[in-house]
């Protein structure tokens, strides 16, 4: 069983003379109240109070250790019945229980736990449940009234028992007629016992059990509909065997009416799709059995057509079905696929049924495993900018580069926003040597991210495209100084950004170039790329390196608030740089501005 709860404290097991396991005051937190209501919830906690108080415990006694345990306890606890009881601590430090009550085996820490752990807590010396005449005779009325449920529960069993088979079905068929799910049951039950013979029957059955009743089947009645629906695979399963095509229509026919409620129904938890997998599984199975006839590629599209949340792999179907039925299937999508492209127009915004039409018709290409065949139904289609992507992707896959390099540029005039085919054209021009129109690419890409990856891959382009790396690093530096902007100082005064060519050296490792730049008057950076400058500037640039730490301290404290993590983490690298001197000043004057902040204080080293 899964732990219930988490430890508050480490535990520390002490050893009786006799062997037993006992605990130091250090673990009673383990079974404080508020650990076990946190463990419970507060409703079962206080039903947990109400039993430990009222004597409910019986034959406490602490059992043998299993692997992993450090300590533990066991009883039994008087509810509505007699429960069998046990918590322990594991090798984790963690507070486990199990309890046989129905609570406690869905997997909850139940009232009988919280009450053998109250109980165990008074005998290890905390504080324990005080006895309450109250408790005892709420927990003994409520034992009382669960004995005399069970009593007449078990008249009514001995009544219905005594009846005739003839009153009993007489009664039970009255009420199914005015309860359409036990009708429903009923013919689930009918056709288990006619399935050897009557299809019709059981297709009934089935269409009886999968019916939504009402007009929307919501989340937290799902379940129960479930239920029900569930129980159309074991109905199913025998078909395998005795008729596999008959078996086909079945899951057929099962798929349909559950698409029908799929429509209306809120499957958030999954449980419907995975119904229709299963029987799509199914009927897979029944297809590798007995294959169809090339016919059935027909109605399966039209199965298809019905799925409201496309479950269907077309692969692992036709990987089952036999070559007639392949065949047939790539004469269909060839088909359907003509057939759009005579009735819509060539261009416009993407369409779904294109998309899944088309990708059909290349599939069933792809697998007869011809490239080249593939290419140019690929190429006499393309117009989404991922169409063009992965016919760029083919031809470099088999080596047909210039063809490649034509596509690219294709997709990147059609396409001249799309990420995607701007990288494939990229990567083309780089390969290909077009070092002039590669870097062309690049540089664009810096006029809108200029950040030092792009900076770096800039200037190695115009090193291929035959540039003087210095002249043109020069030339991108001047650029980014013209393109600086200027923001206004808390005091007033214009500053200009110089955060760009600040990283751009720090990712050239050029440290001083940078501190000046960072130092000019009249100009602002990033905090990052403050912060990123400090902490690699040496030892003999410490009081820069403090300043520019102080800098970044200032913007963070202003937006920080509790617990103030980051100011806090600056705080410790300004200290290091500064002499023990400075450290205290400057620690003072940190608590004379910041008093109300009484977290960050207390956080100062």
């Amino acid at each position: 069983m899964a732990p219930f709860g988490k430890a508050l404290k480490p535990l520390f097991i002490i050893r009786t003379p006799m062997g037993r396991p006992t605990a130091s005051p250090a673990w009673l937190p383990l079974l404080s109240d508020a650990a076990l209501r946190h463990m419970s919830g507060p409703a079962v906690f206080a039903r947990g109070q109400i039993y430990a108080a009222s004597g409910a415990i019986e034959t406490l006694e602490s059992p043998a250790l299993a692997p992993g345990e450090q300590a533990a306890l066991q009883a039994v606890v008087q509810g509505t019945q007699a429960y069998q009881v046990r918590v322990w601590i594991d090798e984790g430090d963690d507070l486990d229980g199990e309890c046989d009550c129905p609570h406690a085996q869905d997997g909850h820490f139940c009232k009988h736990l919280v009450a053998l752990c109250l109980a165990w807590r008074g005998e290890r010396g905390g504080k324990a449940p005080a006895p309450d005449a109250q408790a005892d005779r709420k927990v003994a009325a409520a034992a009382k009234r669960a004995r005399t449920q069970a009593s007449r529960r078990d008249a009514l069993r001995a009544f219905v028992q005594a009846q005739t088979a003839e009153a009993l079905a007489q009664r039970l068929w009255a009420w199914a007629e005015n309860d359409g799910s036990l009708m429903a049951d009923l013919k689930a039950w009918h056709a288990e016992h006619s399935a050897g013979s009557d299809t019709k029957l059981l297709r009934g059955a089935i269409g009886d059990m999968l019916r939504l009743r009402g007009d929307y089947l919501d989340w937290h009645e799902l379940p129960t509909y479930m239920r029900r629906a569930g129980r159309v695979l074991p109905l199913l399963r025998p078909w395998l065997q005795r008729d596999p095509a008959e078996l086909r229509a079945l899951c057929e026919h099962a798929l349909r009416c559950l698409y029908k409620v799929a429509e209306h129904a809120d499957d958030s938890d999954g449980e419907m799709g995975a119904l229709m997998e299963e029987l799509v599984a199914l009927l897979t199975q029944a297809l590798r059995a007995a294959p169809p006839p090339t016919a059935w590629v027909d109605r399966w599209f039209a199965l298809m057509a019905e799925d409201p949340w496309g479950l269907w792999d077309e692969k692992v179907i036709l990987a089952a079905v036999g070559p007639a039925v392949l065949a047939r299937y790539t004469e269909r999508v060839r088909e359907d696929w003509d057939a759009w492209q005579r009735s819509h127009p060539a261009a416009g915004r993407y369409d779904y049924q294109r998309s899944q039409l088309r990708g059909r018709y290349l599939a069933s290409i792809a697998a007869q495993g011809d490239p080249r065949a593939l290419r140019d139904a690929m190429a006499a289609s393309a117009a989404e900018a991922d169409e063009f992507h992965e016919l760029v992707a083919l031809c470099e896959a088999q080596g047909w580069y210039r063809e490649a390099l034509q596509w690219a540029q294709a997709a990147a005039q059609r396409h001249p926003q799309d990420w995607r085919s701007e990288e494939d054209l990229l990567r083309c021009y780089e390969r290909e040597g077009w070092n002039d129109e590669a870097l062309a690419i690049w540089r664009r890409r810096l006029g809108g991210n200029a950040s030092p990856d792009v900076y770096q891959s800039v200037l190695k382009a115009a090193e291929r495209a035959g540039c003087d790396r210095a002249a043109y690093r020069a030339e991108l530096f001047a650029w980014a100084e013209q393109r600086e902007g200027r923001f206004r100082q808390p005091g007033g005064a214009a500053a200009r950004d110089v955060s760009v060519r600040v990283s751009w050296l720090l990712a050239e490792r050029a440290l001083d170039a940078a501190l000046a730049l960072a130092q000019q008057s009249g100009t602002r950076c990033m905090a990052g790329a403050l912060e990123t400058l400090a902490r690699k500037l040496p030892k003999r640039h410490n009081t820069a390196a403090a300043q520019l730490l102080h800098r970044v301290f200032e913007e963070a404290m202003a937006a920080a608030s509790s617990p103030y993590a980051k100011p806090l983490e600056l705080v410790r690298a300004i200290l290091e740089r500064l002499a023990p001197q400075e450290q205290a000043e400057w620690l003072a004057e940190l608590r004379v501005r910041y008093k109300p902040k009484r977290n960050f204080i207390a956080g100062l080293p």
